[in-house]
């Protein structure tokens, strides 16, 4: 069951980085059909994908732990060197090598999707340390896509508390009902001139930042709690059951598409109904799977080129997601007219070929830079987390 929830968990993550990287490009052709620019906008919503993901492995982590742990302190302080290690080591990478292209290009004057938005020295420490999601001129122009991030650390931050919470569901529903209200609060009193009528624009600070993000975690947490049993294969389903999680995954996606991309007008609730669509699609991926291994379907155990690639790309998902960038702003740079000028079943296969390309050359990037420094980083928290599983088993056990 390890291995079917790892890989279940990794199909979301390929359907997520393959919608981020369909979105980016999406704005270069103009001509594409209308359907398949709409398909194409909906990849935004993959970010929420990745954060429902984020919630679910974390809390998954944390169970883990707990279970082998000495106290909750042991516990918490394992949980944040594993997440610094594994966010942090690739993000100050990202943090130098955008702001050499930005420099490079501000002094050579090249097209101006190279330059990053205006940003100085403090928005460069508030990325450092995580606290870019709260500043506008710091949350999306150090590093391109550096929002999510900041929202996801920013998250970490209150995981093990509520994770501690979660001993009692009471405690936890309280603590949920509370952060729940506080980012409604916050919304209301910033964005919606303290009404409950908000009206946050697209790819904007006030649809970026926590209040509007946040509630994406808490329906991950939620849905981890909630199906546990299901997410981890160990629940007897019914046919008709697996095709009702497809059904709502749907349903929510539709919801997601109509609030945020068809009608343009909600979306500081898109977000949510997103997260709900990806708790449905997991739920979905997960059983599904479960069923096969329960009826037998597997007698010959292959592994087909899709599967593989979908596997490939999850478990690249963060260094893809880093470096894409580079590959998007390089069509824009080199090939920008042409595209702009096919007209529509030339600009739908130049679509489908330059998204390929640029996974493909983004899956690369992200191997070397895994084996350059997320490989050095992992080994460096594996021998701190050592010497600090013996400094606590010898307190404990003193």
């Amino acid at each position: 069951m390890e291995q079917g929830r790892v890989a279940a968990l990794d199909a979301g993550r390929a359907l997520a980085i393959v919608g981020v990287v369909a979105v980016h490009l999406s704005f270069q052709f103009p001509n594409l059909p209308g359907a398949v620019t709409l398909v194409a906008r909906m990849g935004q919503y993959g970010v929420q994908l990745f954060f429902v993901i984020s919630a679910i492995t974390i809390f998954m982590t944390l169970e883990t732990d707990h279970a082998r742990c000495a106290d909750a302190r042991h516990v918490t302080l394992r949980f944040y060197i594993k997440r610094f290690f594994r966010i942090a080591p690739l993000y100050y990478a990202a943090i130098a090598i955008y702001g050499l292209i930005s420099y490079g290009a501000m002094r050579s004057g090249v097209e101006r999707a190279w330059i990053l938005g205006a940003h100085g020295p403090m928005d460069i420490l508030l990325n450092m340390v995580f606290l870019h999601a709260l500043s506008p001129t710091a949350i999306n122009n150090v590093v391109p896509g550096g929002w999510s991030i900041g929202v996801e650390m920013l998250f970490y931050l209150i995981a093990p508390l509520l994770f501690f919470l979660a001993m009692n569901r009471v405690r936890l529903l309280l603590a949920t009902v509370l952060l729940l209200g506080l980012s409604l609060g916050v919304m209301s009193m910033s964005d919606c001139n303290g009404t409950l009528d908000c009206n946050v624009a697209n790819n904007t600070f006030s649809y970026f930042w926590p209040p509007v993000q946040g509630p994406c975690f808490i329906i991950g947490m939620w849905g981890w709690y909630a199906f546990r049993s299901h997410l981890l294969g160990a629940a007897d389903v019914t046919k008709p059951k697996v095709w009702l999680f497809l059904s709502l995954a749907l349903g929510f996606a539709l919801m997601t598409g109509a609030l945020g991309v068809w009608l343009d007008k909600a979306h500081a609730l898109a977000p949510v109904f997103a997260a709900c669509s990806a708790v449905a699609f997991l739920l979905f991926v997960c059983t599904r799977r479960a069923r096969s291994h329960r009826e037998g379907t597997r007698r010959a155990p292959r592994i087909t080129f899709i599967p593989r690639c979908a596997a490939a790309l999850g478990r690249e998902s963060y260094g893809i997601y880093l470096w894409h960038f580079i590959c998007v702003y390089a069509t824009f740079h080199f090939f920008d007219r042409a595209f702009g000028e096919t007209n529509g079943e030339t600009s739908l296969a130049l679509f489908g070929t330059t998204l390929i390309a640029v996974l493909v050359v983004s899956y690369g990037l992200s191997r070397v830079s895994d084996r350059l420094i997320q490989g050095r980083a992992t080994r460096l928290s594996r021998r701190l987390l050592a010497s600090i599983d013996r400094r606590f088993h010898l307190t404990r056990d003193a």
